[in-house]
């Protein structure tokens, strides 16, 4: 974990909140990169969404034709509650199944959209 100890000079708060997010992606062994960049260097247990059990949902495209017309499939996982680590923990699963079943390659987090039935949708970028 980061050691919040450490005093950085002549860096800006976006390096700070990257090299924060890389140490902990790779202590997580996950492939997804946090790029949330409000969440700032909170901790895994940070409450971005203050409820619980929370069904995320991803779209990625399955296949697009030559007129670029794209069929969709979703994958959705659970993320136990609103913090940082849970809706990373989803948010890696969703994207493992997508990779796996469509090759995607759409690994940087940058949002949780909230839904009218209070589920999240997961948005990403390449």
């Amino acid at each position: 974990m980061l050691d919040t100890t450490v005093k950085f000079e002549n860096v800006d708060e976006f390096e700070l909140f990257m090299e924060h997010t890389i140490e902990i992606q790779e202590d997580l062994g996950y492939q997804t990169v946090w790029s949330i960049s409000e969440t700032g260097t909170n901790g895994l247990d940070y409450k971005i969404f203050k409820g619980e059990n929370y069904l995320v949902h991803y779209k990625c495209i399955r296949t697009m034709d030559d007129k670029m017309n794209a069929t969709w499939v979703g994958y959705t996982a659970v993320a136990k509650d609103g913090s940082i680590g849970e809706l990373w923990k989803a948010a890696e699963s969703c994207y493992q199944q997508a990779q796996a079943n469509n090759g995607d390659w759409h690994a940087f987090i940058e949002d949780f959209e909230m839904q009218d039935d209070g589920s999240l949708q997961l948005v990403t970028g390449s």
